[in-house]
């Protein structure tokens, strides 16, 4: 193995946790029009569920809860909600892959949505508890309808680049 190779095979390997935090970031800017900051799609969230559906060695459990606490950070939420939401995602996608020999696009597009109910629920559960005066639950349903209709977009994306690193 040439050293060429050896970098390359590293750098492959840190791929899904540089997107998913970029991704996660991407959601942040503000790119929807002005008073709807509130149901930007999570972004972080569907590339997060298609690497674990995908390339679960890559996306173990360190990267995860890095990933929930980064997006705690970046969200401005209390410390550990969506560190605990991300993994239960990883928990339940895990466990519903055992059962699954063959992933197609139809299984990926099943598990983002239920990654996106995971972590719309386990944040409106949480949040409401710790705000409970203030908390608008009609921005996450849009926010949950936003994110599922441009998911096949990002997993499409996905699937190219995953094609193209060929790992």
């Amino acid at each position: 193995m040439s050293i060429y190779s050896y970098i390359l095979s590293n750098i492959y390997s840190i791929l899904p946790v540089l997107f998913t935090l970029i991704l996660s970031i991407v959601s942040l800017m503000p790119i929807m029009p002005s008073g709807s900051e509130e149901i930007t799609p999570l972004l972080g969230v569907i590339s997060l569920s298609f690497w674990i559906v995908h390339k679960p060695e890559f996306m173990g459990w360190i990267p995860v809860i890095i990933i929930g606490i980064f997006n705690d950070v970046l969200y401005g939420s209390s410390l550990g909600i969506a560190c605990f939401a991300a993994i239960l995602i990883r928990l339940v996608i895990v466990k519903l892959l055992i059962k699954i020999k063959y992933i197609n696009i139809y299984h990926t597009a099943f598990c983002v949505g239920l990654s996106l109910i995971i972590w719309i629920l386990v944040n409106s559960v949480l949040n409401s508890i710790l705000y409970y005066d203030n908390y608008n639950y009609t921005s996450l349903i849009f926010q949950f309808l936003v994110s599922l209709i441009i998911s096949p977009i990002i997993i499409f994306i996905k699937i190219f680049l995953l094609k193209k690193m060929s790992i």
